[in-house]
């Protein structure tokens, strides 16, 4: 089905917010004549949550459980549902309640625009400046270098392409940064605003803890964003960087040695570092050449894709 949509919650300790949201949600989709699954799932909760699920998928077929055998993070959370989801449209949300399900038209509607990938951004926060400041730079620093015009990394309120959601390769507290892969695949994004509700039961599973994290993420993102089909590029920059020098020091050594200018021997350290440069320079260009083989070969896989086909001429409307 062309408009079937999945929408994709991942939950921790949130039983008592399982019932709320599978209300809302249908409530909203139930007015905009919008067919849908909702995929939960449970990430390792200890306070019930998936009998709560249990019971919700007894009195609502569109619901659909998937319980981790453990608590892996949202990040894996999220792929799990992402991967169990059958919707043409993917779109994923917080279940604590703080995202509010009548947004999901406004999303929708980007999609039906002909937007890949509808991103939302939290115009007004309430959190603490702990959480409020490290965002930020976050969101400044992964902006700028993928060059993909998203103001809110953070927020995991996304309608997405589903196909495009499956070619992301994320892990850790990568979720945050699906926008960047998606700019890797395609250029069609754009974001709306939303507001953020306050929490109504349970606790926030946020901590200071998880920023660090984050911006561990925030480096590796920075490598995926310039230079993960073209990996040999950034380590022959390196390669060069080091290299050059290197080279210019030897070749001025071996010079004035053969002229009888100066014996090597006084000239010690500078000749070792030459040489360690030089030895550093070509491990670099070797693991490059490393990272170029086995992108080739992930790449040569038919289910990873470097592109996303926007439109056929030779489709036909089913």
């Amino acid at each position: 089905m062309n408009n079937f949509i999945s929408i994709v919650v991942p939950l921790y300790n949130e039983r008592e917010n399982v019932p709320i949201l599978v209300k809302e949600i249908g409530t909203v989709l139930d007015e905009e004549e919008r067919p849908f699954e909702l995929v939960l799932v449970d990430d390792g909760s200890s306070d019930g949550t998936f009998e709560a699920v249990r019971e919700a998928a007894r009195h609502d077929d569109r619901v659909r459980g998937v319980r981790l055998s453990r608590n892996h993070g949202q990040t894996t959370a999220i792929k799990a549902g992402i991967e169990h989801a059958s919707g043409r449209i993917c779109i994923t949300m917080d279940g604590d309640l703080q995202h509010d399900p009548a947004h999901i038209p406004a999303l929708l509607r980007g999609i039906d625009d002909g937007y890949d990938l509808v991103c939302s951004y939290r115009y007004k926060r309430d959190d603490a400046f702990l959480r409020r400041f490290p965002s930020r730079v976050a969101n400044g620093i992964a902006r700028w270098f993928s060059r993909v015009p998203v103001r809110d990394f953070g927020s995991t309120f996304r309608a997405c392409r589903t196909d495009i959601m499956r070619d992301i390769p994320i892990y850790g507290e990568m979720h945050r940064f699906i926008p960047v892969f998606a700019g890797m695949l395609t250029d069609r994004i754009t974001e709306i605003p939303i507001t953020l509700r306050k929490r109504q039961h349970g606790r926030s599973k946020y901590g200071l803890g998880r920023t660090f994290r984050v911006f561990s993420d925030l480096i590796a993102i920075l490598f995926f964003a310039r230079f993960f089909t073209r990996p040999i590029h950034i380590f022959g920059y390196i390669s060069l960087l080091l290299g050059l020098p290197g080279l210019v020091i030897l070749g001025w050594l071996s010079g004035a040695k053969i002229l009888g200018l100066i014996e090597i021997k006084d000239y010690g350290p500078l000749f070792i570092l030459g040489v360690l440069l030089m030895l550093v320079s070509g491990q670099v260009l070797t693991m490059g050449i490393v990272c170029e083989y086995l992108t080739r070969i992930y790449y040569g896989n038919e289910k990873h894709r470097s592109y996303v086909v926007a439109e056929r001429t030779h489709d036909k409307e089913r």
